[in-house]
């Protein structure tokens, strides 16, 4: 299986409207807050940014749309549960997020189902004037947030699955954020693979507390280059120079899983865990090697990325492009 981030996952923007999720945005905005906090930790970003889009992706197949307050509210949380609550303060400064507890009535349940389920007009003021009886009969003068977003998901379509993010069973982690650091994971491969990481062609990250992954880059003008392969390319030129990395990548992903499986109890690390990859500079190698820019180069980044991917042994989810 292979998935290119994000590109069927719908969020309800803070206006009522609805937009695709970008997982790079939110990484970007969450390195900012790390950033601010004297944090330079990123993978910290990207765990938490891969963890949201792994949870919405999983309640968008059940037909439940969040809002863009309700995943910020989420990841201020987790920040703060995880121990990095400068991080979390931070990032809740410079991002929307409703007031958790509100005040019941009509008024504000209307404004709250407006601006998290998108609706309008008659049905809005008639679910918001059932919620609020709800809350009246239960003799409730203020609730959270997700609790009346809750019940207006309820009134508006019984059979509705509620949405949840998946909870993460960590406690705090900032003091041991790692089940396997980079360092360790060295030792596992073979000099061969070893030389391509030290030649930047490979990289790979630590394996994480926070939300365990396994998250590799690759550079695609350090393999052109490896090749001695000049502009103006072709793809019949290129792809055979694939295996070598893709080679790599596929030793790399079964050493960490097969270490990872044989302590999984020890972790407690219950399912398959993910694994990201990236094309760090494709764009550029792109418009370097095959002269192609937008609007097509994009779509062509996308071929290239996926006929690399579909050539390994192991389900991966394709960033950043």
């Amino acid at each position: 299986m292979i998935c290119l981030s994000s590109s069927a996952i719908m969020i309800a923007t803070n206006d009522g409207t609805k937009k695709a999720f970008d997982s790079e945005e939110l990484q970007s905005k969450l390195i900012n807050s790390c950033l601010v906090s004297g944090l330079k930790d990123f993978w910290l970003a990207e765990d938490l940014a891969n963890a949201v889009e792994n949870a919405l992706a999983y309640q968008t197949d059940n037909g439940v749309t969040f809002s863009e307050s309700e995943i910020n509210l989420f990841l201020v949380k987790i920040l703060e549960d995880a121990g990095y609550p400068n991080v979390a303060s931070n990032f809740k400064s410079n991002n929307i997020i409703l007031a958790e507890d509100v005040n019941i009535s009509v008024e504000n349940i209307y404004d709250i189902l407006k601006n998290n389920l998108g609706l309008k007009g008659g049905d809005l003021i008639k679910l918001s004037k059932k919620v609020y009886r709800a809350c009246d009969s239960l003799e409730i003068q203020n609730a959270s947030l997700s609790l009346v977003i809750e019940l207006g998901r309820y009134y508006r379509n019984k059979n509705i699955n509620f949405s949840e993010f998946s909870k993460f069973g960590f406690t705090n982690i900032s003091g041991s954020s790692w089940i396997l650091s980079r360092k360790k994971i060295l030792p596992l491969l073979d000099d061969n693979i070893n030389d391509l990481l030290e030649n930047n062609m490979i990289d790979i990250s630590g394996v994480s507390s926070l939300f365990p992954s396994i998250k590799l880059s690759i550079r695609m003008e350090v393999l052109a280059e490896y090749f001695n392969l000049a502009p103006i390319l072709t793809e019949l030129v290129l792809f055979p120079c694939f295996d070598l990395a893709i080679h790599a990548v596929n030793e790399i992903i079964s050493s960490i899983k097969n270490y990872i499986l044989s302590r999984k109890e020890e972790y407690g690390i219950k399912q398959e865990i993910p694994v990201y990859l990236r094309f760090t500079d494709i764009h550029s190698f792109v418009r370097k090697y095959f002269g192609i820019v937008s609007p097509g180069g994009e779509a062509f980044c996308r071929e290239i990325a996926v006929s690399f991917a579909e050539n390994l042994k192991f389900p991966v989810q394709i960033k950043g492009i």
